[in-house]
C-alpha cells in the first residue's frame, strides 16, 4: 500500500458545520483535515491505497455521500510516501 496525500476543492455544501464534520468523520474521512481558505472548502487527505486513483475516488465517494449537497470540483495530488505493508 502507498500513502497518498492529495487535497480535495469541496463546493455545493457548508462541509464546517459541526453537522458535517461528524457525518465525514463517520463516513471514513478520519484521514483528512478539513477547512476554509478565502472561501474555499477544502479537505487535505493522507489516504492508502494500492493506486492513487483508488485513494481519490474513496475519499470523493467519501465526501459526497456524508454531506448532503457537497461536490467535489478539483484535485490536487501532492506527493506519495510508500507505506509499511
Amino acid at each position: 500500500m502507498t500513502l497518498f496525500s492529495f487535497t480535495l476543492t469541496i463546493e455545493g455544501a457548508d462541509i464546517m458545520s459541526d453537522v458535517a464534520q461528524d457525518a465525514l468523520f463517520e463516513a471514513g474521512c478520519e484521514d483528512a483535515t478539513f477547512g476554509v481558505s478565502k472561501g474555499v472548502q477544502t479537505g487535505e487527505f493522507d489516504r492508502e491505497a494500492a493506486e492513487f486513483s483508488e485513494a481519490v475516488a474513496s475519499a470523493i465517494k467519501a465526501v459526497e455521500s456524508a454531506v448532503p449537497g457537497a461536490r467535489v470540483v478539483e484535485v490536487h495530488r501532492e506527493h506519495e510516501v510508500a507505506a509499511a505493508g
